[in-house]
């Protein structure tokens, strides 16, 4: 195929599509999509979402030169489940300003599970998702994110404060409403937690939850601070499959 066959082809494609729909679009076998995949790939016109997840995204129809693929919409086609957690979901609720260096999220076990680097994926069984249900939120083209109140219960559910790069002055505490308190009780019930006034983290501080060693302490900011996603990698389940 030439180059200029292979710029009309990939056109007529979406941003974000299977390699599986090649075969029907194209009426190309398995191998033949296989190959012109490669080729693409090759000459960087196309990108993989990562491991065998088949999705990739059309770099042709990414318009602004320095635009990245919309990597969202890849990730609801490979891992339909996925749900944005951890301090992500409390970014983009506004009570943190800290910045991921993946964005976290949770996927069904019970569906396939791949490795990329776009995202921080989290391998969650099919229990966890009944329990979240609640505190789950979806808006149309969006990915589904938890709640700010239950992110931050999913965050010390069975960890302490810094696991996972996030302290109690991290959280700008003019945010929370009391019906977040609301939400705060109820995702520590589903999540089998024992009450706790959500406003009363407030009064914690670094040193009230640092380890007894200060050497040990300055370690354990240091490495959250460098990678806040490091500790929750640390602690993903490590069933992922299909790299």
């Amino acid at each position: 195929m030439s180059h200029t066959a292979a710029i009309t082809r990939l056109q007529s494609l979406p941003a974000i599509f299977r390699g599986a729909d090649l075969t029907v679009r194209f009426g190309w076998t398995s191998k033949t999509a296989s190959h012109y995949l490669y080729l693409w790939k090759r000459r960087k016109l196309v990108e993989g979402f990562g491991g065998h997840s088949d999705v990739f995204a059309n770099l042709l129809m990414t318009h602004a030169p320095a635009a990245e693929p919309d990597w969202e919409a890849a990730l609801r086609a490979a891992m339909p489940s996925a749900v944005v957690t951890g301090v992500e979901a409390l970014r983009r609720a506004g009570w943190t300003t800290q910045v991921p260096a993946r964005p976290s999220v949770a996927v069904n076990t019970a569906q396939p599970v791949y490795k990329t680097p776009h995202f921080d994926v989290s391998p969650r069984p099919a229990a966890w998702f009944t329990r979240i249900r609640a505190g789950c939120v979806k808006e149309a083209g969006t990915l589904p994110l938890l709640k700010p109140a239950w992110a931050l219960a999913d965050l010390l559910h069975g960890a302490n404060w810094g696991d996972h790069g996030v302290w109690p002055d991290d959280i700008d505490w003019s945010v929370p409403t009391p019906q977040d308190g609301e939400e705060w009780q109820a995702a520590r019930a589903a999540l089998g937690m024992p009450p706790e006034d959500l406003f009363s983290l407030n009064l914690q501080s670094r040193s009230h939850h640092a380890p007894a060693n200060p050497a040990s302490a300055q370690t354990a900011r240091a490495a959250s601070r460098a990678s806040p996603g490091a500790a929750q990698r640390r602690m993903t389940n490590p069933i992922l499959n299909q790299e």
